[in-house]
């Protein structure tokens, strides 16, 4: 059988009021007093392999008719999917056939792992070989990535925030050795955590050979690779949002920092930004890779004037994105030098602050 295509880019749709639904954070806390739930994922087995809810049942909106005999009538049940509608679909067949107690969850696991939980991985691979998380932060619109090799319990963190409990929490909850730390180049919109985090575990930070750091760092250059267990994050140097920004390619992905965004890419006036190192960037090295790739970005959301989108793949992304759709050298240039909001007032504090040597 041909499971069908997960779709791309991944739009949240409107989230209507009509349904009975219960929001992430109630489920949650529901299921942590050891509330009796029957927790149904009803998407179909390619998306579920995104990530999913521990401790649950799938049951595929399309089986759902034939299969009511599995499921409990003398408990609460709750469906869920990727984003909602067909959770709330489910829930609708299942009131009509009987079912008393039914709810779905109100913006699917997407809006659960990014408002409730950011330790469920909202993308997955399915991929026993290694544990990918995305990290969305909805205060800043920024996103971090673990990385794990699962045999050894390795991991890395790529782009961390500053607030780095939930990642040390996870890191000894769950066995995880941090292998490294990674910033993809120097942030100037948010506090990074890599400090926090080589205080607190010991892990070596990597950085492009070209970045100005004053905190001990390990630079690496292009074609180099961070180990992390058997896996392998690979270096494509990538400057013009920034002189030191690195691309990581892994296991057909790349975290793309600001080089390439859903929809657009990092700006080039701030700092020691340069248009022209972009172009060559996102036509040299970026638009060389399959169309497959998968694009995980640190920024989204209203907040950098990107859509609520969190993964593409690059064939998406060079059929659609504005910034790669400029047509030619001269055109991007212009694009890139123009119409753009003034500097943020707090730019020059925030680089330094991410620089700055570690304190005595």
């Amino acid at each position: 059988m041909v499971e069908r295509e997960v779709p791309h880019p991944f739009v949240r749709p409107p989230t209507g009021a009509e349904g009975r639904t219960i929001d992430g954070a109630t489920l949650r806390e529901r299921r942590s007093d050891g509330a009796s739930l029957e927790v149904v994922d009803v998407r179909p087995s390619d998306e579920r392999r995104l990530a999913r809810l521990a401790d649950d049942r799938h049951v595929p909106l399309a089986d759902l008719p034939g299969r009511l005999g599995d499921l409990p009538r003398d408990r609460p049940i709750v469906v869920y999917d990727h984003f909602g509608g067909e959770a709330r679909r489910a829930a609708a067949l299942l009131a009509q056939s009987g079912f008393h107690d039914i709810a779905f969850l109100q913006g699917g696991i997407d809006d659960y792992a990014r408002n409730v939980d950011p330790t469920v991985g909202r993308y997955a691979t399915g991929d026993e070989s290694f544990v990918l998380r995305q990290l969305p932060r909805p205060s800043t619109g920024c996103l971090a990535y673990f990385i794990g090799d699962p045999g050894e319990r390795t991991a890395v963190l790529v782009d961390p925030g500053h607030e780095v409990g939930p990642y040390l929490q996870t890191l000894k909850e769950e066995r995880w050795r941090l292998a490294a730390i990674v910033e993809t180049h120097t942030h100037a919109d948010h506090l990074a955590g890599h400090a926090a985090l080589a205080h607190a575990t010991g892990a070596p930070i990597v950085v492009s050979h070209r970045s100005p750091a004053q905190y001990p760092h390990v630079g690496i250059t292009e074609g180099e690779a961070v180990d992390v267990g058997a896996l392998e994050l690979v270096a494509l140097e990538t400057p013009g949002h920034t002189r030191d920004h690195l691309t990581l390619k892994f296991a057909g992905s790349i975290f793309s920092g600001d080089t390439l965004l859903i929809g657009g890419c990092g700006r080039t006036d701030l700092g020691d930004g340069d248009p022209d190192l972009l172009y060559d960037s996102l036509t040299e090295k970026i638009l060389a890779l399959d169309d497959a790739t998968f694009v995980y970005p640190a920024h989204y959301g209203p907040r950098h004037a990107l859509a609520d989108r969190f993964v593409s793949t690059l064939g998406v992304e060079r059929a659609t994105n504005e910034a790669l759709r400029q047509g030619g050298r001269a055109a991007f240039l212009q694009y890139m030098t123009e119409g753009w909001p003034p500097k943020p007032a707090n730019f020059d504090q925030l680089v330094a602050a991410n620089l700055a040597p570690f304190p005595p």
